[in-house]
């Protein structure tokens, strides 16, 4: 069985305009997702998309796997 997980990266750090998502396997980077920052006063709406994208990419990834 292989490792799978995301990880959720503002750019830039201080004001981020966007969040990058991205999904590893076996420490590889397999995907890598942006989230543009829609509404700059509502950003928790972004990082919670982002973080649901990630959840069912490795899920996704998991299932593949099970099912093989």
């Amino acid at each position: 069985m292989s490792s799978v997980y995301y990880t959720v990266t503002p750019e830039p750090e201080l004001f981020p305009k966007s969040y990058i998502v991205r999904i590893f396997k076996d420490d590889n980077p397999s995907r890598t997702v942006c989230f543009p920052v829609c509404n700059p006063l509502n950003r928790v709406k972004t990082v919670n998309q982002a973080c649901e994208y990630g959840r069912l990419a490795v899920r996704q990834i998991m299932d593949r796997e099970s099912a093989e």
